[in-house]
């Protein structure tokens, strides 16, 4: 019987995210009688690390890599001055090369042995990181459009240095992909789906919920971290307009973040008596089940594992033409793909509002849906 092969994840933090959630479910569903995984997390910090799974050993970082994952706008707003002391030291690090070297120290430091697969399960600062390290192969997990938002773009030449070291390219989409490969002058790579954890939604979804009620109007859901990317702001305004022509609905909001107070005082401004915050939920499944439709106004995504979550949960999606879009929405019963403006966003809301029967007729299709986890894990082991 051969060894189990020795796997190493570095995430920057595990916050509340797409990136921590899909990690997670990746880890918890590869074998643990074929993985040994550890999981390096620069700055140990995130509701979601009580969600790593209980065979995975978690590594923390050391107070060098605390500020990785953050702004100094944030740094600034908060006026902690350590904070940016530190954050400098790290971005002069970076613009001179002396990272390279840093890394190097720190690894010998809290790493104690040497992985056959070491995975930078977020691109950018844990892509260097990786690159640096003496693991065998070495893949950069791409989870984000870089045509759209380059968050490597003050360091172009240490991400490109770093990317001829790294062994393969994995994006989440075929898009995502593409922009990454354009973006930096790589070429090959792969384009594998997240994984859903399938179960976790279904659980979910068989509690009661006593927040969704609608008063006879048709309910919209949507579930994302308050932050600019996700454009909170522009259901906000797609939802007010079509409340106004008539479109009557209840808007419920599930999550979180630095956009929770504008987001709150917007809808209290434009007295939005239709949206109903309902803060931030560990199982939204059962909240998504019983709405009529799922809306996704993100400005840029990778794979959208919330769309394929709302899909099993039986509710249709409207959702902006953002990358891996037309990977998920591929049957007309699944929803909804919308031009990425705020035009777009609200004619497709009243366009999918003005439809009842449709939407009734779209959540009874789902019943059906299915999601190829199986397939997908398989491809996930090949790479590994």
């Amino acid at each position: 019987m051969t060894d189990k092969k020795q796997i190493l994840f570095v995430n920057d933090d595990m916050r509340m995210g797409g990136v921590a959630r899909v990690l997670n479910t990746l880890m918890a569903s590869l074998p643990a009688d074929q993985y040994d995984i550890d999981l390096l997390v620069l700055h140990k910090t995130g509701m979601l690390l009580k969600e790593v799974p209980s065979n995975v050993h978690v590594i923390g970082g050391i107070p060098f890599f605390t500020m990785v994952d953050e702004s100094f706008v944030q740094l600034l707003k908060s006026f902690d001055i350590r904070g940016l002391i530190s954050k400098t030291r790290l971005v002069l690090y970076m613009k001179t090369g002396l990272i390279k070297k840093q890394i190097v120290r720190e690894r010998r430091r809290i790493l104690t042995k040497k992985y056959d697969t070491e995975i930078a399960a977020k691109e950018g600062f844990c892509t260097i990181f990786a690159a640096y390290g003496d693991s065998t192969r070495k893949i950069n997990w791409v989870l984000t459009d870089y045509s759209v938002c380059n968050y490597s773009k003050r360091h172009m030449p240490l991400m490109k240095e770093a990317l001829a070291r790294i062994d393969l390219n994995v994006a989440d989409s075929r898009h995502a992909l593409d922009a990454y490969n354009e973006v930096f002058g790589v070429s090959g790579g792969l384009a594998i789906h997240n994984l859903m954890d399938i179960d976790k939604v279904k659980r979910g979804m068989a509690q009661p919920t006593d927040d969704i009620h609608g008063n006879g109007s048709l309910r919209i859901i949507s579930v994302a971290r308050f932050h600019p990317q996700k454009s909170i702001d522009r259901l906000l305004i797609a939802s007010s307009r079509a409340y106004q022509h008539g479109f009557k609905h209840t808007l419920y909001l599930i999550g979180g973040g630095e956009e929770d107070a504008k987001l709150k005082k917007m809808a209290e401004s434009e007295s939005m008596k239709h949206v109903v915050f309902l803060g931030y939920r560990q199982n939204p499944y059962n909240d998504i089940a019983a709405c009529d439709l799922f809306v996704l106004p993100s400005l840029y995504e990778g794979f959208a594992t919330i769309v394929n979550e709302s899909l099993i949960a039986g509710t249709p999606v409207l959702m902006t033409d953002v990358s891996g879009a037309k990977e998920q929405i591929t049957e007309p019963e699944h929803g909804w793909i919308v031009e990425n403006s705020q035009i777009g966003l609200d004619e497709g809301l009243e366009k999918a509002l003005g439809d009842p029967m449709r939407l009734q007729a779209m959540k009874e299709k789902l019943k059906c849906y299915t999601y190829p986890n199986q397939e997908i894990l398989k491809e996930f082991e090949q790479i590994l």
